[in-house]
């Protein structure tokens, strides 16, 4: 029978606090692990991208790497070096999340199958039908000059999405429902797009101070792409985990269902 996969994103700021260096959410991770165990056992076989967070981004912003070699700027290979290192154990941690539920997986370090940056960089994985596979954002080899770059997880999301038997694309994110009409503040009603386009607006917001790949405008950009394909795409609150067990049981759940762009 054919695996009904499951292409799961754990975002950074889920699993970490993305403000503060290497220090990860370990309730979070423990919530999402159990749902995970539980998407097996109704017969679902995840496929599961995570993010850096605090794990990468703060050394990559001081460093610049998402630019590319600058000699300008001592430090950038040590910098580098520390980025994987801290993204290894960090991976490290989201497996035994999953094997301390009774889980297998397998670990793929993007920096050792991939090479360049965006959504048409080199390189693939081959879907296995026994263990679930992880894989992560990460800094990987780019061709000259760039030399490296950031590959972002949300671009990983987009190629694994050609994995044959992906039913559903789920981007989990931190502290917010899905995609909002405007950004989050104090004391405002939170509008959630219940379903988002590439021809809508919305007021797209990311910590700049941190993020270097993108926020939730390349989220939503990459699952607009990936809807394009004819798979259903949501964002949704992994704060609240088992909404992505209830949308993969009934196809609906509080989220943002990204969709195909209309015809114009």
């Amino acid at each position: 029978m054919e695996a009904r996969r499951i292409l799961i994103k754990l975002g950074g700021g889920l699993i970490t606090n993305k403000s503060k260096l290497c220090e990860v959410d370990e309730k979070a991770l423990e919530r999402c692990a159990e749902v995970i165990f539980q998407l097996v056992n109704q017969g679902f076989h995840p496929v599961i991208v995570h993010g850096a967070g605090g794990f990468g981004h703060l050394v990559a912003k001081k460093y610049h790497l998402a630019d590319g070699e600058n000699k300008d700027i001592e430090g950038q290979k040590d910098a580098i070096l520390r980025i994987r290192k801290d993204m290894l154990q960090l991976n490290r941690l989201v497996c035994s999340s999953l094997i301390n539920q009774g889980l297998k997986v397998s670990s793929h370090p993007a920096h050792v199958w991939a090479s360049g940056v965006g959504p048409d960089f080199s390189g693939t994985l081959v879907a296995s039908d026994d263990l679930i596979q992880i894989t992560f954002g990460d800094v990987v080899d780019c061709p000259t000059p760039k030399k490296f770059g950031i590959l972002s997880g949300d671009h990983l999301m987009e190629r694994l999405s050609l994995f044959e038997g992906i039913e559903l694309v789920a981007f989990l994110v931190s502290g917010v429902d899905g995609i909002l009409a405007h950004p989050p503040m104090d004391n405002q009603k939170q509008e959630l797009l219940k379903k988002w386009d590439l021809n809508m607006a919305f007021e797209g917001h990311h910590q700049s101070a941190v993020d270097v790949t993108g926020g939730i405008g390349l989220k939503a950009a990459c699952g607009a792409r990936i809807a394009n394909s004819g798979i259903p795409v949501w964002i949704i609150n992994g704060d609240k985990p088992q909404r992505l067990l209830e949308l993969a049981q009934t196809g609906e759940t509080i989220g943002t269902q990204i969709i195909a762009a209309q015809s114009v």
